[in-house]
């Protein structure tokens, strides 16, 4: 028996490869999970991206010097297992490698969830340690999976960051400017932002000018602007600036036109991997752009709401989402499926050149014997 694994090379990203290893026999208190589906969207570039600085790249080691396995949100079955309580078959979320199968070692069992407590991963941010058994999970519908592994991910950074504007009164502006407005994560937010809309606010798209009529179709902003047109923005009206791609270009823009009217600078991705050797170390004008790093809000809010009470209310805003996004005539999400190491291949490279529709969300399996499918 082998598994089977996607492994790139850290430093160039285009750089990837098929390997297989044993699957070697379990020791005690471990389970192997069969990866059944897993999604793949730009929010996994940003993994890569930011891999050794944000340590993504330590939650699955590959077995060559210089390589990883990109992490990505997925649903697996168990396989195997030496563990008491966790029975072979039961279906399993949370994050997992680009493979066919992962060894765990399961801690704080309980009915709702267990952590991996593999060495490897200890001091890692517990919202990607946590599997949840879907028996008990609020957010999922086994109709569903295949949109959950596409948006499910992205949607609770969506619901992280609009409680964050939300929580500091978006800083005092009176609009919101959103870089690439067509991306799954903005289009989250934009969903999120206009259902919890208080005073007159302006919620601002930003994409490029091909764009321009797609997203203003999604009816979420009160405004879709191309690039080109951020200097036609009144100059010294106060606003947020939310940067979900790490587009050098777009935020230096941003900031050169509005400077100190602008009161905060959010950074939450780096789809644009291959423009951030360009980025100048000139500070820009206006507030220092900020990382936001979703696991340490999440982390915030479930300290002060205990987990329970977050994963409901992040339940009840994922089904609310999950209306429009499952009706075909909205035209938000086409599911793209790729079974097999060829597909898969083909997918990642399709996603990491940019040439991937922002509606299609792209569903992989490596597991042989599987096509995705619940079991």
């Amino acid at each position: 028996m082998e598994s089977t694994h996607f492994i790139v090379r850290r430093d160039r990203l285009t750089e990837h490869q098929l390997v297989t290893e044993p699957r070697e026999e379990l020791a005690p208190d471990t389970a192997e999970l069969r990866i059944d589906r897993f999604g793949f969207t730009a929010n996994n570039v940003t993994y890569a991206a930011l891999g050794d600085a944000l340590s993504y790249w330590r939650f699955f080691p590959a077995s060559l010097d210089g390589w990883g396995r990109i992490p990505v949100w997925g649903f697996g079955t168990v396989a195997r297992s030496s563990v008491a309580g966790l029975a072979v078959g039961e279906r399993l979320y949370g994050y997992f490698p680009m493979s066919s199968h992962l060894v765990v070692q399961p801690t704080r069992l309980n009915g709702v969830a267990f952590v991996d407590g593999a060495a490897h991963r200890r001091g890692l941010p517990g919202l990607y340690n946590q599997y949840l058994r879907t028996a008990h999970d609020p957010s999922y519908r086994a109709d569903t999976e295949p949109q959950q592994v596409v948006l499910r991910p992205l949607f609770a950074t969506s619901f992280m960051l609009a409680d964050y504007l939300d929580e500091h009164g978006y800083f005092g502006a009176d609009a919101t400017l959103v870089s690439s407005a067509s991306s799954k994560l903005a289009v989250g937010m934009a969903f999120l932002l206009k259902g919890a809309r208080r005073g007159p606010r302006e919620l601002i798209g930003l994409t490029s000018a091909s764009n321009v009529a797609r997203v203003t179709q999604l009816e979420l902003y009160d405004r879709v602007l191309a690039y080109d047109d951020v200097p036609s923005l009144p100059a010294t009206r106060p606003c947020v600036f939310i940067d979900i791609a790490g587009d050098a270009a777009v935020r230096a823009a941003i900031h050169r036109h509005h400077g100190d009217a602008l009161r905060h600078s959010l950074t939450v991705g780096a789809t644009h991997w291959q423009d951030r050797h360009e980025e100048s170390a000139a500070p820009l004008p206006g507030p220092a752009p900020v990382v936001f790093f979703s696991p340490t809000w999440f982390k915030q809010r479930a300290d002060q709401w205990t987990a329970a009470v977050l994963l409901q209310r992040l339940a009840e805003a994922w089904n609310a989402f999950l209306v429009p996004v499952l009706d075909p005539s909205r035209g938000w999400l086409t599911i793209v499926t790729s079974t097999g190491a060829a597909a898969v291949t083909r997918a990642y490279d399709e996603i990491l050149s940019g040439r991937a529709r922002a509606n299609h969300g792209h569903v992989m399996t490596l597991a042989n014997g599987t096509t995705g499918g619940a079991t």
